[in-house]
């Protein structure tokens, strides 16, 4: 096919829109069937005609136009004088500082342009003549980069990138900057593709700045926050950056402690894609290294042995990788800082960072353990819950690598100045890992956990944690192998230990025992456990437990001198300790002394609570009170009197009317916990009371007042007559439960009879309980006939059992009562069921 060339470069003038079209592309066939040669000698006659079409009025000419200047490129060898055109009409269709080109697509097209060129001059070793148009080239690209389409953006990132892979380092330097402006902004960009091709653009433009200067440092402070990306692509192309400056880096042992982050984050990646594809690179970074510093690193690689405790399922990174982050640890300050920041995510971020520079410098980190104890200490108390458990494996690990002997100290020091949940977390995790325990350090720790600052707050994660603490010590106490089985230094420390854990244990138990808090079950679960294994150790039960150590417990119950109420710390641990070590004759009377000081100075909610717990306990008196009839009811007149009888006397006011109930009530509990002692003690000390208590305005100091009677023993005729007079009128109370348990009580009065020489003083005493007897008959036959069907049940019972004692009283009784009811049905039902009122 032959043309006239003249003709061809007339129709690309004309105005004909289609006769431009036509001869376009007639120009691409025959690029398509030509020699070189003549396709030179083409080009050469129609490129000012071809681009001039560059800025045509017809959009689908412009078009066609840079189609047909890209098929001439594609097929023509590099020519410097083609390559000035063409980069000269560009910049001027798109290197202005207003965009002459108003179609998105055709200015794709320029950029698609431009990316041949550079493509063709690279891959054919002219890099020389595209030195010569760098100025030109980059301010295309620079106005491409901002481009408001993306896709022109992500194109010209690309020439970027070719550009910068074969650039000299001098000859592009100039412009380096003119280029990371424009990426920067790119970072930002709402297309995760746009955001990767702008970091691998600055990647390989980093690897040409000028290290002299900030440039490099803020390129990779702008890349940095990229790292948290929501997108995994984004995050392992900024670890892809990190290994190419790694790699390839002139300056980069300067640079490491900049550089290595972007790695170590990918290495710790949530996505293990990310981490899959960045691992191998990293194990090549530690490589070079390695051979750049065999010299050094070979022998270090001797007595290279990991740690015994060494994280299982982590595998360990190599020498090379494991140096180079070793002289990078001036950047723990940086990353520490991050550990504070009000964003999550970078908190987040700054302590996977920090977990990774951990397994990397191993113990050679020790030494920098106390400038970030108190930031790892801070985040382990996190409201986060992800970054709370970062902080606590990065504790894990620090305490697994961290030489022992070098941080213990600090740890002891950290948790002696800082009585916080965070710093008694850190340590835990810490030293439950670590190994090289020493005895005595497991002595100091138990002696830091009994201050009131850790095991006497009522702060739950701290509680909690002060019992895992206690679980660590005692674990790692039956590690340690004696030396002796007759050494009294460590017996004396062993001693020690378990007293401490004891008391720690048995207070945190104690405060969060009844609370409203959310762990309050898990600690008592874990509290018991140590009970048990503490006991074990000893060789004792719990129960032999509490009475050898409860007593050491108690003495840390303070300032009960002033005005607590219910809800107070001392009252709390109080209440706490009754409930949980009960009342035990070793220390009975200094547990007694501990509540006369709530009776006296504390509120009145402090008292009912206090009470309230009492009374529970007394129901196991003869389960705790391990000691012989005689004894133990010695103790419990002790107790009873002291603790329980100043509350039985009358008082006015609402409180004082509650008190009495609550004594009422620790009576009835005690007759039915101290079944044997009750008898003797009731009589005793409640009995010159007990008319009053039974006619109390309250129901239920009436109601435990009539229980009472049930367990009350002998007594003499001259101290029960008023209590059974008091008991009789209680079958006229208004509560029905208190009538029904009048009836069933006076059968159980026992009446003691004074042994008297002159037997009319003996008689006298029969004539009193006789007379009680028959007034108790008749109001019994009385209230029978009333409608209250368990009342009347009641009342049979105890007619039957008296009539056996009094069958004579019972008769007269019965027909007293009979004569005046008029045959009542309900009598006449009584007698056909009990015979003996025949």
């Amino acid at each position: 096919m032959s043309f006239n060339i003249e003709e061809i470069c007339e129709n690309l003038q004309s105005d004909n829109r289609f006769k431009k079209l036509s001869t376009l592309q007639q120009l691409q066939v025959r690029c398509e069937k030509e020699s070189s040669s003549q396709i030179h000698s083409l080009f050469d006659d129609t490129y000012l005609h071809l681009l001039k079409c560059y800025s045509d009025r017809f959009e689908s000419v412009r078009e066609k136009a840079v189609e047909t200047v890209t098929v001439f490129i594609n097929h023509l060898p590099p020519n410097d004088f083609h390559l000035t055109n063409i980069v000269s009409t560009l910049l001027g269709r798109m290197g202005q500082q207003e965009t002459l080109e108003p179609s998105e697509e055709i200015r794709l097209q320029y950029v698609q342009q431009l990316y041949t060129l550079i493509d063709k001059y690279v891959g054919t070793g002219n890099n020389g003549s595209l030195q010569e148009c760098y100025a030109d080239v980059v301010c295309i690209l620079a106005k491409a980069l901002s481009d408001a389409f993306p896709a022109v953006q992500r194109l010209a990132c690309s020439c970027v990138i070719e550009l910068s892979k074969a650039a000299d380092t001098m000859a592009i330097q100039p412009f380096t900057e003119k280029l990371t402006k424009p990426l920067y902004s790119m970072l930002n960009h709402k297309h995760s593709l746009a955001r990767i091709s702008a970091v691998e653009a600055l990647g390989r433009l980093a690897l040409h700045v000028d290290p002299k200067n900030d440039v490099l440092s803020h390129l990779i402070m702008e890349v940095s926050p990229l790292l948290m990306d929501s997108m995994p692509l984004v995050r392992r192309e900024c670890g892809k950056l990190g290994v190419l400056l790694a790699l390839e880096l002139r300056d980069r042992y300067s640079f490491f402690e900049r550089i290595i982050p972007f790695v170590l984050c990918c290495l710790k990646d949530d996505s293990p894609e990310v981490v899959t594809y960045i691992h191998p690179l990293w194990v090549k970074c530690g490589k070079q290294y390695y051979d750049e510093n065999e010299s050094e690193l070979s022998k270090q690689e001797i007595a290279d042995i990991p740690a015994k405790n060494y994280p299982p399922a982590v595998e360990r990174p190599t020498i090379g990788c494991r140096a180079i982050v070793q002289r990078s640890l001036r950047l723990l300050s940086l990353i520490t800082r991050e550990s504070n920041d009000w964003k999550v995510n970078v908190r987040l971020h700054s302590l996977k960072l920090l977990y990774q520079f951990v397994l990397h410098a191993e113990a050679v980190m020790t030494a920098k353990f106390f400038e970030i104890y108190g930031d790892v200490a801070r985040a382990c108390r996190d409201e986060e819950p992800l970054v709370n458990a970062e902080a606590m494996k990065v504790a894990d690990l620090m305490g697994r690598l961290f030489s022992y002997d070098d941080w213990i100290e600090h740890g002891f020091d950290g948790l002696v100045k800082n009585a916080k949940d965070g710093y008694l977390k850190c340590f835990y995790f810490m030293f439950t890992a670590s190994l090289g325990t020493k005895l005595g350090d497991l002595v100091r720790i138990s002696e830091i956990l009994i201050q009131n600052e850790f095991s006497q707050t009522l702060k739950p994660q701290l509680q909690l944690y002060v019992l895992k603490m206690i679980e660590t010590i005692l674990l790692k106490s039956s590690e340690i192998e004696v030396k002796s089985e007759h050494d009294e230094q460590s017996n004396s420390a062993n001693q020690d230990l378990n007293l401490n854990c004891y008391i720690a244990t048995i207070k945190v138990m104690a405060l969060s025992f009844d609370s409203e808090q959310s762990n309050a079950a898990e600690l008592q679960e874990i509290g018991n456990g140590i009970l048990a294994k503490i006991a074990n150790r000893q060789k004792i039960s719990i129960s032999a437990l509490h009475e050898n150590l409860f007593v050491h417990a108690l003495t840390y119950v303070q300032n009960l001198d002033a005005a607590l109420d219910d809800l107070t710390e001392p009252i709390l641990l109080l209440n706490g300790l009754i409930n949980i070590s009960k009342l035990r004759a070793t220390y009975l009377q200094d547990l007694q002394n501990k509540i006369n000081l709530v009776w006296e100075n504390s509120a009145d909610s402090a008292k009912v609570k206090i009470f309230t717990s009492i009374s529970i306990v007394m129901l196991q008196w003869s389960e705790t009170i391990d000691r012989p009839v005689a004894e133990s009811t010695e103790l419990l007149r002790s107790f009873v009197m002291c603790v329980v009888e100043p509350h039985l006397q009358w008082r006015a006011g609402a409180n004082a009317e509650s008190m009495r109930s609550l004594a009422m009530a620790t009576l009835c509990a005690m007759s039915q916990g101290a079944i044997e002692e009750a008898s003797f003690v009731l009589p005793d000390c409640v009995g010159k009371y007990l008319p009053n208590l039974l006619e109390d305005r309250a129901v239920a100091t009436r109601h435990y007042s009539v229980k009472c009677l049930f367990k009350f023993g002998e007594v003499g005729v001259e101290q029960l007559k008023p209590i059974a007079y008091a008991t009789l009128q209680r079958l006229d109370d208004p509560a029905s439960g208190i009538r029904e348990l009048a009836a069933a009580v006076i059968p159980k009065l026992r009446p003691k009879f004074s042994k008297v020489a002159v037997e009319e003083e003996g008689k006298f005493e029969y004539e009193i309980w006789e007379a009680f007897i028959k007034k108790a008959f008749d109001m019994m036959f009385l209230h029978y006939e009333g409608p209250e069907v368990r009342l009347q049940k009641s009342i049979k019972e105890s007619i039957a059992l008296l009539a056996e004692k009094y069958p004579e009283i019972c008769k007269d009784s019965y027909k007293r009562t009979a004569a005046m009811s008029y045959n009542s049905l309900s009598l006449l039902e009584l007698q056909s069921e009990l015979p003996i009122l025949v």
